[in-house]
């Protein structure tokens, strides 16, 4: 049995340990130590990583009663220095203790219960069981939360039987039977938890509310606390800075800037539009059909530009039948349209043609389109599409 460090003091980070058995199983090299510093993923917290020697501890889990410290190397059974990644650990422990005291307000001072926590590499969430929480109530829950991490209030965590926990009022029943661990935030939260804490609030930081959104029912808040804070917070300033330059115009007046910015570039798009319309109709003029049949090869060609220009071709010359290629490493684009006086099916012409790639396509008996990969070259395509026109006559 691999004695918990990290339970004893949460804040050790090193420690000399006795490797007992070394292995290997479906998720790679696994040592079990004597005694562990290291946190094995559970609860919603992440596992620890760090050394153990020369090898790298890359997770940690508990697995089938024992506690398997996974790593990039075996390592053989000897002892060993052993070192937690310690921003690591200490970034979980304030988001953790974060979690505790958001969950607590949410519950006191509106009646939301946490359903679920997740502690990503980015940011930090917990699931509301309703999705009632106003902007205002989210507000003042921040503020609360900021002022109780200012006052320093204790954190601290003990072992209680089954017995003993059905006898104190913790916020949902334990998960697990026999001994209970139990983290209290002094006068604020008592809870059932097996993760890392800091010691007391001020230790988590700060904690800021990023976002929310609608999830299994009820609400996820995200969140962040301690340095993630703090980044998060740097990050939003580099971008603000970064505005200013290209918007030209002081923070307070970037709303502005940009919603400006967006209405000249509405603006713009229109008169692109209307002029790309206007070259296309010029392009359809020049286009003729010859013997009532018009082809055309292309490179790089948007294929709704080629839509609209067939549009236009067929709309003008309606008995012509046409086929627009666009040709691009390996790779065949086909419209096919034909006029409203024109015979025959342009689903049966782009069925010819896709025989000669490994694409599809569809459309109806007028227009149609689709394409794929394809060693082929345009006249081979070409060649189809006249012999096939043939059929119709």
């Amino acid at each position: 049995m691999t004695m918990k460090l990290y339970y004893k003091d949460s804040e050790i980070s090193k420690a000399s340990v006795q490797v007992l058995s070394s292995a290997k199983d479906g998720a790679g090299y696994y040592a079990v130590l004597d005694q562990s510093c290291f946190y094995p993923e559970c609860g919603g917290q992440p596992a620890d990583t760090g050394r153990i020697g020369p090898a790298k501890v890359v997770d940690v889990q508990t697995v089938e009663g024992e506690i398997r410290h996974y790593t990039d190397i075996q390592l053989p059974k000897e002892s060993f220095s052993a070192e937690v990644d310690w921003q690591r650990r200490w970034d979980h422990m304030q988001q953790h203790a974060g979690q505790h005291l958001l969950s607590a307000l949410f519950e006191d001072s509106y009646g939301l219960k946490t359903q679920s926590f997740h502690l990503g590499q980015e940011r930090v969430s917990i699931d509301l069981d309703l999705d009632t929480a106003t902007n205002k109530q989210l507000k003042s829950v921040e503020k609360m939360a900021n002022q109780l991490i200012r006052q320093r209030l204790a954190i601290s965590a003990r072992w209680v039987t089954n017995d003993e926990a059905n006898m104190l009022a913790l916020r949902k029943p334990p998960t697990v039977e026999g001994d209970i661990r139990l983290v209290e935030i002094d006068g604020i939260d008592l809870n059932a938890c097996g993760g890392t804490h800091p010691r007391n609030t001020a230790d988590i930081g700060l904690l800021k509310i990023i976002s929310t959104e609608k999830a299994k029912g009820g609400m996820r808040v995200y969140f962040l606390c301690g340095t993630r804070a703090l980044n998060y917070f740097n990050f939003l300033m580099e971008t603000t800075d970064k505005l200013v330059v290209q918007l030209n115009a002081p923070t307070a007046e970037l709303p502005e800037a940009a919603k400006a910015l967006l209405v000249e570039k509405a603006a713009a798009d229109k008169t692109i539009k209307n002029l790309q319309e206007q070259v296309l109709s010029l392009e359809a003029e020049t286009i003729l059909p010859i013997d009532g049949i018009v082809e055309r090869v292309f490179e790089g060609r948007p294929v709704k530009e080629l839509q609209q220009l067939a549009r236009l071709v067929t709309g003008k010359h309606t008995s012509a039948t046409l086929l627009f290629i666009n040709a691009a490493e390996g790779d065949m684009r086909l419209v096919c349209a034909k006029g409203e006086q024109a015979t025959g099916d342009m689903r049966e012409v782009l069925k010819q043609l896709l025989a000669l790639t490994e694409g599809k396509g569809g459309g109806n008996a007028q227009f149609a389109q689709g394409g794929g990969r394809t060693a082929k070259a345009p006249e081979a395509f070409q060649n189809v599409f006249r012999e096939t026109l043939k059929n119709f006559k």
